[in-house]
This record gives structure tokens, sequence and C-alpha cells, in this order.
């Protein structure tokens, strides 16, 4: 026997290590087939639960609709028309409107109502709220305005409400009006100053700087003209002197403004 073993020590061997290598490549084998499986299970599972997330337009919209509840408060009191009519309307063009995905929802929103307001007068109430707000709070929503249609320069449209109103003429606060902006001969008047300032910014982007009247002088030209001595038309040169003057306190303003500090600052003594 021993002299078997010796004879055939080197093919004991060989085999040996065959057996060894197969065993290794069958656990191998197994170990993948396990990890393999195990990752198809994973992938499963994760297309399962994906396909439960999917949710309906309704959902989406209620979402919108709980993400945006500040601001559709602050603009169904700006535009004074009832929430639950508001939203209804909302809901029916929602689909149209691709708010849920739009980043700019604000103007969006304002744009839509601006446009509802035209067609469905009966949902809004007109009646007027004399301001008796701050300046500081009037600023803020120049601010937050002109954030939204941000074509409008900051400081130009608070130099210009400075130099019209001073923010405290109460013949122009009684009418939410601080931009001096006239019909028919008489001073506008707005429900709420909220809505009026949102007007004054709207006013100064779609009729001015869309316009590419982006300066005190040429926006003057338009909005508080004269004639030179040559009979050409300008903009009143006091009244630009006045602006341009009233203009460095509003420049360095870079106070951030949202929703919570509108809020913090209405009606603050």
């Amino acid at each position: 026997m021993k002299k078997f073993i010796i004879n055939y020590k080197k093919s004991i061997l060989v085999c040996l290590a065959t057996s060894i290598m197969i065993i290794s490549l069958l656990l191998i084998n197994s170990n993948l087939y396990n990890k393999n499986n195990k990752n198809l299970i994973v992938e499963a599972n994760k297309m399962n639960i994906e396909s439960k997330k999917i949710i309906t337009e309704e959902e989406l919209f209620n979402i919108f609709l709980s993400k945006n509840n500040d601001l559709i408060i602050f603009l169904t009191d700006t535009f004074q028309i009832n929430k639950e009519d508001f939203i209804t309307h909302l809901k029916k063009d929602y689909n149209e409107l691709n708010i849920v995905n739009e980043d700019n929802i604000e103007i969006i929103l304002i744009e839509y109502l601006l446009n509802l307001e035209d067609n469905e007068k009966d949902l809004f109430d007109n009646t007027i709220t004399k301001c008796n707000d701050t300046k500081e709070y009037m600023i803020a929503l120049i601010k937050y305005f002109t954030d939204i249609y941000d074509n409008v320069d900051f400081s130009i449209a608070c130099a210009i409400a400075q130099i019209e109103s001073n923010y405290s003429a109460t013949s122009m606060l009684n009418k939410n009006n601080i931009f001096g902006g006239m019909s028919n001969g008489s001073l506008i008047k707005y429900k709420n100053i909220e809505y009026g300032i949102l007007k004054y910014i709207k006013l100064l982007n779609d009729r001015y700087f869309n316009k590419g009247l982006t300066t005190i002088e040429t926006i003057g030209k338009v909005y508080n003209p004269t004639y030179n001595e040559n009979g050409i038309k300008v903009a009143k040169p006091s009244w630009v002197k006045n602006v341009t003057k009233a203009l460095d306190e509003y420049v360095n303003y870079d106070t951030f403004v949202d929703l919570s500090v509108l809020n913090s600052l209405k009606n603050v003594e």
C-alpha cells in the first residue's frame, strides 16, 4: 500500500487539486447565482414600489394646493376672490396652465387671476379697503412683485412712488394708489394696497420695461412728459431730478422678501 501511494502520489495530488477546484467553482457559481437572484428580487421590488407611486391628477393638484397654500391665500386676499371659487376654476384649468411643473408659479397664478377678473367679474369683490400700512410694508410689496416681474427695476419703482405719494399722502392711500396713476382725470382706485402695488408693477413691466424704457429719462418721457424749447417731447427735468435723488434710498436695499416677511410687516404701526 505504501508502495502504491508512493508510486501514484503525483496522480493523487492532481486529483485532489482538481476536486478542490471544482468544489470552489461550484461554490462561487452558487454565490453568484444567489447574489444575482437577490439583485433581481430587489429590482422587482423597486419596480413594484415605483408602480405604487403613480398618483392621479387630482392627487397631484391637491399636493400643489398644499404646497402653495400661503401663496393662494395671499392672492385670494389681494384679488378679493373667494378661495373656493379660485380653486374650483384653477382645478378646471390647471392642466392647460401646467402649474404643477412650472417654477414661476407666482406669475402664472397672477396672470391667471387677472384674466379671470376680466372674464368673470362677478367672482371678485371690489370693495375698497383704505391703506393703513407702513412705508416699510409698501416697499416690501414692491420688492416682492418686482422679484416676480423681474424686468422691472426695484429701486426705480420705489423712487417713482416716493416722488408721487411719499408713501403717506392720504388722498392717494385712501385709493391704494401710490404711483399717481390717473384715469379720466382722476386717481385710479384700487381695492387694497396689495392689489394697487401689483397693478403698478404690472404697469411698469408691460408699458415701460418690456418696451425698452428702462431709465428714469425714458420712463419719464411717457410717465411725466413735457416739451423742451425745441418742441421735442422729453421727461420733465424736475421729475427726473427728484426721482434720481430718491433712487439713492433704495439702490442698496437687499432685504429678501417672501410671504412670511410680508405677513410680519402687515398692519404694523
